[in-house]
């Protein structure tokens, strides 16, 4: 009976060390751990600037409407390098869909509606959208959070 006291003792101290154990290493471990998606990190002023890309802003726009030029060569090498010196790759569709609203405010429309409503002139918001979620295709910039270089939330906006 008492060796069976001894027994649970024992096993219930090796349990609890245990588990403070993992609890400490998770802990420790949770420290250097890189997060690998989108949150705290990827906001405004952290992962990205708070007026992200405004080379890309004028691309989208160019690229929305068929502009395509060789003035607008410099806009795109701009863009790109913008886009690339977002040092977290998955803070980089949280961006591009930051400086899309950005662009809504600024012309004064909702972020949200219909694919074939104009946006400006000239340009449909599906056609900007579908423009802006591919920059990191168009750019050759690694993202980890997209299919075929097109961000994903591209395919949850159903365009």
């Amino acid at each position: 009976m008492a060796s069976n006291k001894v027994v649970f003792s024992v096993l219930l101290i090796v349990v609890v060390s245990m588990l403070v154990a993992t609890a400490t290493m998770a802990e420790y471990h949770h420290q250097d751990q890189v997060v690998y998606t989108p949150g705290q990190l990827c906001q405004p002023g952290m992962g990205y600037p708070m007026y992200p890309l405004p080379r890309c802003r004028a691309l989208v726009k160019r690229q929305c409407v068929g502009r395509g030029t060789a003035a607008a060569e410099q806009v795109r090498r701009d863009c790109c390098r913008q886009l690339a010196a977002i040092d977290d790759s998955w803070c980089r569709c949280e961006a591009i869909s930051h400086m899309l609203g950005g662009i809504y405010r600024e012309l004064g429309v909702p972020d949200v509606g219909h694919p074939m409503s104009e946006v400006f002139r000239g340009c449909r918001r599906g056609d900007i959208e579908r423009a802006a979620a591919s920059l990191p295709a168009f750019c050759n910039v690694d993202i980890p959070n997209g299919v075929g270089g097109v961000c994903y939330w591209l395919a949850r906006s159903g365009y």
